[in-house]
């Protein structure tokens, strides 16, 4: 897979059955797929769900196969959820989770989040080993849709700057 193959950008509506496909077909790969449930009714409202609401859900394109996804959630005006950040399980190990986690941060600064929050199972080794190695803190673990989950933050570069622009 080359670099310069991949294309990112902004969820459509026209997109909604493949952001579906990947999400069980990923979920469904690290074990923590269960039935269908209210939990997801985010995805069949990407545009409401994020992007209405002052966030955004990003995807990664080879050619015209979805390889990876990921939205952000205003939690209130300095914070932003990241959810359903997906790789396809064909293409994990590449490259593909950390550069469209890059793209999710650029974004959020651009939207003038000061922090990034998530949750990951205590299962997917691979996503905490990303998200520490990108500097995202632990800061506890609870229970979430019946999983075990590790929750992070990362303050994003910027917001001690000077002409960091305020809300």
């Amino acid at each position: 897979m080359s670099q310069d193959e991949v294309v990112f950008r902004r969820f459509e509506s026209a997109d909604t059955d493949d952001v579906w496909h990947l999400h069980r077909t990923a979920s469904e790969d690290v074990g923590v797929c269960g039935p269908e449930g209210k939990w997801e009714d985010d995805l069949r409202n990407i545009g409401e769900a994020y992007i209405a609401s002052g966030g955004d859900f990003i995807l990664a394109h080879i050619g015209s196969r979805l390889v990876a996804m990921a939205g952000l959630r205003p939690i209130d005006d300095d914070v932003a959820e990241l959810k359903r950040m997906r790789v396809d399980p064909a293409l994990q190990g590449r490259g593909l989770g950390r550069r469209i986690l890059g793209a999710l941060e650029a974004r959020a600064v651009v939207l003038e989040f000061r922090s990034i929050v998530l949750d990951t199972t205590t299962i997917q080794v691979g996503a905490q080993r990303l998200y520490e190695s990108s500097g995202y803190v632990r800061r506890k673990e609870g229970m979430r849709h019946g999983y075990p989950v590790i929750f992070y933050e990362k303050r994003l570069t910027g917001q001690d700057d000077p002409f960091w622009p305020t809300k």
